[in-house]
């Protein structure tokens, strides 16, 4: 009998991240898709006979959904609902990291206008929950550096969501990017060109071998996030590695047979 995967997504991840995904899981298991934007639940067929669920979502209408579904019933959820709120929340995150020991840069909350305790910085949203391209504002003064993501600045000056505080993390001054994968117990290593020497961050990406440190990184903040599924940013310093951003929707398609190497994972998780 084939497995039974339910898929919890939003029109944008639909449209132009999972199309190989879908065909090859299609291929393997019976699908049920619940889209954010449409028609997502009816109440009248509430008795869910999945054996897992993947979230490749992060609206809060489907973080919602995920929550249920943890609360009431047996069924796995990929990413869990703790795991995709720490990673999109992230204060929230540079605390629960920072605290496992793992390396990020140092950073601060604060009212717009006060400014962190550091000298070069990077503005970032608070909570990056909506799909959209990073949009660096860049400013240099008297040799000190300011980067500021254009969506943060419009959510503290009341572009909604309205947010009353940035979320500053000091400036990491890096030669590469170094982007890593996790799904399940495997970890896929990639560098580029940081995107403010590069903004089109796929002309420079390459496959690199592993770096022993940054798989310990990895498993290690997937296990205190509570992530299956994620992607993480490092730069690195004169002295050692900084973890900068994680993601719980990566997307894999940038892995080779990436699509199919998440469909079976998620084959495997299934609980039946």
């Amino acid at each position: 009998m084939l497995k039974k995967i339910g898929i919890i997504i939003d029109k944008y991840h639909l449209k132009y991240k999972v199309t190989d995904f879908l065909k090859y899981l299609k291929s393997k298991a019976d699908v049920i898709i619940y889209i954010e934007e449409n028609f997502l639940l009816n109440s009248e067929n509430i008795n869910f006979d999945e054996d897992l669920f993947f979230l490749k979502a992060k609206g809060d209408l489907v973080l919602t959904f995920a929550k249920s579904l943890e609360d009431c019933t047996s069924i796995p959820v990929i990413n869990s609902y703790k795991g995709t709120w720490l990673a999109i929340n992230r204060f929230l995150n540079s605390v629960y990291l920072k605290k496992a020991g793992i390396p990020i840069p140092d950073f601060s909350l604060n009212p717009k206008g006060i400014i962190p305790p550091f000298r070069d910085y990077i503005i970032k949203n608070i909570i990056d929950q909506k799909n959209y391209k990073f949009k660096p504002v860049v400013h240099k003064e008297n040799g000190q550096l300011r980067v500021a993501d254009e969506r943060a600045l419009n959510e503290v000056d009341k572009t909604d969501p309205k947010y009353n505080y940035l979320y500053y993390q000091k400036f990491i001054k890096s030669k590469w990017e170094y982007k890593i994968y996790g799904i399940g117990d495997e970890i896929y290593f990639f560098k580029q060109l940081p995107i403010l020497v590069n903004p089109n961050k796929m002309e420079s990406r390459r496959e690199i071998d592993e770096i022993s440190e940054l798989k310990e990184y990895c498993y290690k903040a997937m296990e205190v996030m509570d992530l299956k599924l994620t992607s993480l940013d490092f730069l690195k310093s004169k002295e050692q590695f900084f973890l900068t951003d994680i993601n719980c929707t990566p997307n894999f398609n940038y892995i080779k047979d990436g699509h199919k190497i998440v469909a079976d994972f998620l084959l495997k998780q299934a609980k039946k």
